[in-house]
């Protein structure tokens, strides 16, 4: 499979949270020949990929949905408030061009624009969300919704266009996170198909992971997992001004997140990740997360206890309308998916539980 074209596709998809029927799709379209589908009423999706072994059950999943916004309300002068759904930096959306998808799935774009800068509440000229609004051109919210059809509720998408920088092996779009995790597992999925592992995989993805991890919460109570690799587009932190070690830079290699607010990795899990990294001369970065968290945060604690890992791959500027990412990393991370996948067995699981 040619993974650069896996990434533009899925990157390219609207999958805003809560409406991720897009990414489901096309992630269907991939995987319905690897074997039994497996499906949460919310809309996570994963197919059950038979080894050797039944058990350990392992779970690899990245999340479907993207941030992106919702019409808050409709204004007489033709302008839409929004609301945020997932984490924004507002810095970066003026005059950003975004596509509202009315209840009939069509598209119209439009522009973020704002309060005038001597109109906002703020003296220092600092915008939030709530001092902007989409302006479609409309002239007034008859036109919205008798000419548009757009209604309150209707998701709201951020418009972008695909680059790859070839002489560095970079690609520049949106929704790398985690759309990277997606094509991950699309592509674990594919490749256990044809290949032995010692275990069952369920790979695919869940969803509303930007508002509160919800789906991951339901697709492990849909499939009891025994263990689970959460697969990530982790943001990036090698930027002018970073105090700290970074932990998350361009073309160093796949992340393995060992803590954040929401996770602490099994320790023995951690050491297996890193030690198959070194014996494969695979590149990898440690992360110690003060803040920020994952799927992993309800996988690792559905049923009994889940031992989880997140493996992410660095993308710079997460969470705007463009993000960059190197194709050094997703491979690394693709790699050290696979290798991790064909080790753990009945008993090196048991050697990695408490």
């Amino acid at each position: 499979m040619d993974s650069k074209s896996l990434l533009k596709d899925l990157t390219l998809l609207s999958g805003v949270s809560g409406d991720e029927k897009a990414v489901s799709s096309f992630l269907n379209n991939k995987l319905s020949s690897c074997g039994t589908q497996l499906k949460d009423k919310l809309g996570s999706v994963v197919y059950e990929i038979k080894g050797k072994s039944e058990n350990p059950k392992i779970m690899v999943v990245g999340h479907m949905d993207e941030i992106g916004f919702m019409v808050h309300s409709i204004l007489k002068n033709g302008l839409i408030r929004i609301i945020p759904m997932g984490g924004w930096d507002p810095r970066t959306l003026m005059s950003s061009p975004v596509e509202i998808i009315n209840h009939k799935g069509e598209k119209h774009i439009g522009l973020i624009g704002s309060v005038p800068v001597h109109h906002l509440k703020d003296a220092s000229g600092k915008l939030s969300i709530d001092d902007m609004y989409v302006d479609l051109g409309a002239e007034s919210d008859t036109e919205i919704k008798e000419l548009f059809e757009i209604r309150k509720g209707d998701f709201v998408v951020p418009v972008t266009h695909y680059s790859y920088i070839d002489k560095k092996d970079i690609m520049l779009s949106k929704a790398f996170d985690d759309r990277a995790g997606i094509a991950l597992a699309i592509e674990t999925a594919l490749h256990f198909k044809n290949n032995e592992h010692p275990n069952t995989l369920y790979c695919g993805g869940s969803v509303q992971e930007e508002v509160g991890t919800r789906g991951a919460q339901t697709v492990a109570s849909l499939v009891k997992p025994d263990l689970a690799i959460i697969l990530e587009g982790a943001p990036g932190d090698d930027f002018p001004g970073n105090r700290d070690e970074i932990q998350c830079g361009l073309n160093k290699g796949v992340q393995i997140r060992v803590v954040d607010p929401t996770m602490i990795t099994n320790p023995q899990l951690k050491n297996l990740v890193i030690n198959i990294c070194e014996e494969n001369k695979i590149p990898y970065q440690i992360a110690v997360r003060k803040s920020g968290g994952t799927d992993a945060g309800k996988i690792h604690l559905s049923n009994l206890g889940v031992p989880s890992v997140v493996l992410a791959v660095p993308v710079r500027y997460a969470h705007s309308h463009n993000g960059m990412m190197s194709m050094k990393d997703y491979n690394s991370a693709l790699e050290l998916i696979k290798k991790l996948i064909e080790k753990i067995d009945a008993e090196v699981l048991n050697n990695i539980l408490p």
